[in-house]
C-alpha cells in the first residue's frame, strides 16, 4: 500500500509542476528582434513585450557597435482574458545605423524589474541607399547657433500654441560641442532631473511620458557647428484648461575638468541654465459640446460580423478610433435615440497607445453587440456618431459609420470592413473614404467566428493537469477511507 500512495504523490507532484509551469508561460518576457535586413534609412528595433504590467518599467537596452540610439516607444494594449483585464506593455528602443554593412549583434540580457530575458543576438545586413548623401548619424536642430566651443541646456517644445486639449511635446536636453576645451561630468543628475521636472512639468494637464534610462550622446548639427546632445526629459502633454503654459528657467549642475593638464586639486562644478518657455492656449471655437469632445486627428475603422442578419440574430459590430490625441482618455461613440428598430448593448473597451516621445498615436476600439427587431435595411449612421475637435483643421468632425446591415433572409457570415472619416453634418456634410483596413490592425478580426476560437496548448495541459490532479486526490482519499 506505501508503493501505491509513493507512485500516487508522485504522479500528483509531477502534474502539479506541469500545470504550475504550463500557468507561467503565459506571463514570460519576451525580446522581439526587428528586420535583419533593412536599408539605412529604416531602423533597426529591440522590443521587450512585457505581459500583465500596469506600470512601465525602466528598461536598459544594450548597445550596438556601429549604430546609434534613436529613442524609445512604448505600446500598451489592454486585453480580457478570462473576465479579467490583462495590460500588455511594448517598449521599444530604435537604432540606426551609421553605415551600410553587416553587424553582429551578439547575445544580450535585458533586465525588467527582477527579471532577466536573455537573446542569442543575430546577425544585421544594413543595405545602402541611393538617395543618402550625408550621414545619417548627424541630425540638424532649430536651435539658435551658440558660440563656438559652447556648451548650453536647452528647453523646447513642439510648438508654441495650441489648442486645449491638443498635444505639446516637450524636450529637455544638454548640448556640448566637439570641441569643447572642458571634460563635463553629470553630477547627482537623479535628484537634479527630480526638481527640474517638478518646475517644468506643467499643471493641469494629462501627461504621456517617455522614460529617459540612458544618457547617450547623439551627434547633431547646430548651426551648422558639431554638437553631442544629451536627452534628460522627454514627454508629451494634453493641457485640461485654457492658461498659458508658463516654463521657468530651470538650471543643471555639472562637474567640470580641464582636458589638457593636470587634473584640479579641487572639484569644480558650472551651471548651466536653460531659457523659459512660454505656449499660449486657445480656447476651442464654440460649440454646445465645447469642453467635453476629444482634440486631435482621428479616423474612423469600423468592422460588422455579417452584413445579413435575421431578426433577434446578435451581430458583433466594431467602431474603433485611430489617430493622434490623447487615446487612453477617449470616449465611447454616442448611441443615438433611434434604436426602435435594434438593441445595442454596453460596448467593450481596448486601446492600444504610442508614445513616441513627439507625439501619441494609437486606436481604441468599441465593440457592440446589436439585435435587430424588424426586416429591413438598417443604417448604422443613425445609430452611433463620434464628435471631437480636429486642431488641423480647426473645426469639429464627427465620425459616422457607413455600414448597413440587411435583416431578413439567410444569413450572411462575410464579415464587412470599412475605413471611414465623415465632416460634421452642417459644415461639409461630406464624407471622406479613408484608406482600407488591408493593412490596419482590425484587418479580419470581425470575420473572426467567436464560437471556434483556437485551441492552446497550454490551456491544454493545464485542463488536463487539474483533472488528473482531482482524481489522484480522489484516489489517495478513497485509499485511506478504505483502510
Amino acid at each position: 500500500m506505501s508503493i501505491a500512495i509513493f507512485r500516487i504523490f508522485f504522479v500528483l507532484f509531477y502534474f502539479a509542476s506541469v500545470a504550475g509551469f504550463s500557468q507561467t508561460v503565459e506571463n514570460e518576457l519576451t525580446i522581439e528582434l526587428g528586420q535583419t535586413n533593412f536599408p539605412i534609412e529604416r531602423p533597426f528595433t529591440i522590443s521587450v513585450i512585457i505581459p500583465n504590467s500596469d506600470t512601465r518599467p525602466s528598461i536598459t537596452f544594450p548597445d550596438i557597435v556601429g549604430f546609434t540610439k534613436k529613442g524609445m516607444s512604448a505600446s500598451v494594449t489592454p486585453s480580457e482574458i478570462g473576465g479579467k483585464t490583462i495590460t500588455n506593455q511594448v517598449i521599444t528602443q530604435n537604432y540606426q545605423a551609421r553605415t551600410p554593412g553587416r553587424f553582429r549583434v551578439p547575445p544580450f540580457s535585458i533586465k525588467v524589474n527582477d527579471e532577466t530575458v536573455q537573446s542569442e543576438g543575430t546577425m544585421l545586413v544594413v543595405r545602402a541607399s541611393a538617395t543618402t548623401t550625408a550621414p545619417v548619424n548627424v541630425t540638424t536642430t532649430a536651435l539658435v547657433s551658440p558660440p563656438n566651443g559652447a556648451a548650453f541646456l536647452s528647453l523646447r517644445s513642439s510648438q508654441s500654441r495650441i489648442y486645449t486639449g491638443e498635444s505639446i511635446a516637450l524636450t529637455l536636453s544638454f548640448f556640448v560641442a566637439d570641441n569643447y576645451p572642458y571634460k563635463l561630468n553629470f553630477t547627482a543628475l537623479d535628484k537634479q532631473m527630480q526638481a527640474i521636472t517638478k518646475k517644468i512639468r506643467p499643471a493641469n494637464a494629462w501627461e504621456e511620458n517617455l522614460n529617459i534610462t540612458e544618457l547617450n550622446p547623439n551627434p547633431v548639427l547646430v548651426g551648422g557647428k558639431k554638437f553631442r546632445e544629451y536627452r534628460l526629459y522627454q514627454s508629451v502633454f494634453f493641457p485640461l484648461s485654457n492658461q498659458s503654459l508658463k516654463l521657468p528657467a530651470v538650471t543643471l549642475w555639472l562637474g567640470k575638468e580641464p582636458i589638457v593638464g593636470p587634473p584640479s586639486a579641487k572639484p569644480e562644478t558650472i551651471a548651466f541654465t536653460s531659457k523659459p518657455v512660454t505656449i499660449a492656449i486657445r480656447p476651442l471655437p464654440a460649440h454646445p459640446l465645447r469642453g467635453r469632445v476629444p482634440v486631435g486627428s482621428f479616423r474612423l475603422e469600423e468592422g460588422l460580423e455579417r452584413q445579413r442578419v435575421s431578426v433577434g440574430q446578435s451581430v458583433r459590430y466594431t467602431f474603433a478610433v485611430t489617430g493622434e490625441g490623447n487615446i487612453a482618455t477617449l470616449p465611447a461613440p454616442e448611441t443615438l435615440s433611434d434604436t426602435a428598430s435594434i438593441d445595442v448593448f454596453p460596448p467593450k473597451e481596448r486601446h492600444t497607445v504610442t508614445n513616441s516621445g513627439v507625439d501619441v498615436t494609437g486606436n481604441k476600439t468599441f465593440t457592440y453587440f446589436i439585435v435587430p427587431h424588424q426586416n429591413g435595411v438598417v443604417s448604422l449612421a443613425n445609430r452611433f456618431q463620434w464628435i471631437y475637435f480636429n486642431p488641423k483643421t480647426a473645426r469639429y468632425d464627427t465620425l459616422r459609420p457607413r455600414l448597413q446591415m440587411q435583416v431578413g433572409g439567410k444569413a450572411d457570415a462575410v464579415a464587412v470592413n470599412s475605413t471611414v472619416q465623415a465632416s460634421l453634418s452642417g459644415t461639409t456634410g461630406e464624407t471622406v473614404p479613408g484608406t482600407s483596413m488591408g493593412d490596419s490592425l482590425y484587418a479580419g478580426i470581425e470575420a473572426i467566428d467567436s464560437t471556434q476560437q483556437p485551441m492552446s496548448i497550454t490551456v491544454l495541459i493545464r485542463s488536463i493537469a487539474n483533472v488528473l490532479i482531482a482524481l489522484m486526490l480522489l484516489g489517495m482519499i478513497f485509499v485511506f477511507f478504505k483502510k
